[in-house]
């Protein structure tokens, strides 16, 4: 009995170490050229003065650029609460060498830069002739619910998409504090002059959906008046009954 218990604690083993093994190479190794090479949803702003410049858009892609200038690499990874760090996903890689010219993922490879995902991030590193440049990328994310961690330090600007709005609590929310707003070209543009840890949090709302929250909340109003008056029909009901059977009802008429 006692071998074929140890025998079977050791197919075990053997099977979680492969599986370990499998996930490593399965979610390893180098990112496809064919999604690094994929056209942005919309072109990236390499002029911008900003550390990290965001720009969300009403679809499922935001863009970011990033300046990388005294940085040999950046790890990409996101954060869950059961599995650990996860590999950050992303496609449309572009770098601008500090003389303005700009070249996608293949181009960047040839060059001496590298993009390769393992189990728990995805790694860029750079090359030793790109000093002082900035790297774009276009992810998955929602201007309702956008969350970002802190890839590179310094000034950060994440721009709502137009109609877009964080002014109303609750349903509108930035994290960290010490930001401020300023309205270019008709979209709200939030700005932080240092973020060094942490994450970046913006929840925002389209102005036209403050209609809809409001109809919800009356149409949750009257739902409660008319429960609270349904209830209080149903407990007079209740007292008639116990009078009619001659049992004691207690109240203050009573006394």
């Amino acid at each position: 009995m006692n071998r074929r218990f140890a025998l079977a604690v050791a197919v075990v083993a053997v099977l979680a170490v492969s599986a370990g093994c499998l996930t490593y190479v399965n979610d390893g190794g180098e990112v496809a050229n064919e999604t690094l090479d994929a056209e942005p949803p919309h072109a990236y702003d390499f002029a911008t003065d900003r550390d990290a410049t965001i720009n969300l858009s009403t679809g499922t892609q935001y863009t970011a650029v990033y300046n990388v200038s005294g940085v040999d690499e950046v790890r990409f990874y996101r954060q869950t609460p059961y599995t650990g760090d996860q590999p950050f996903e992303f496609e449309a890689f572009r770098y601008q060498f500090p003389d303005g010219e700009v070249v996608n993922g293949s181009e960047f490879r040839a060059r001496g830069g590298e993009i390769e995902r393992t189990p728990d991030e995805t790694w860029v590193r750079f090359g030793d002739e790109m000093e002082g440049g900035r790297m774009a990328i276009s992810a998955s994310g929602s201007p309702r619910r956008f969350t970002t961690l802190t890839y590179v330090e310094g000034s950060y600007a994440v721009t709502l998409p137009p109609g877009f709005s964080t002014d109303v609590p609750i349903v509108g929310h930035v994290s960290p504090r010490g930001y401020e707003i300023e309205t270019v070209d008709g979209r709200d543009r939030i700005t932080w002059d240092s973020v060094t840890s942490g994450s970046v949090v913006v929840q925002s709302y389209r102005e036209t959906d403050l209609l809809v929250f409001g109809v919800i909340l009356v149409i949750a109003a009257i739902a409660a008046v008319i429960g609270t008056a349904y209830f209080r029909r149903q407990l007079e009901e209740l007292r008639e009954r116990r009078r009619q059977m001659g049992l004691g009802v207690y109240e203050d008429d009573e006394e």
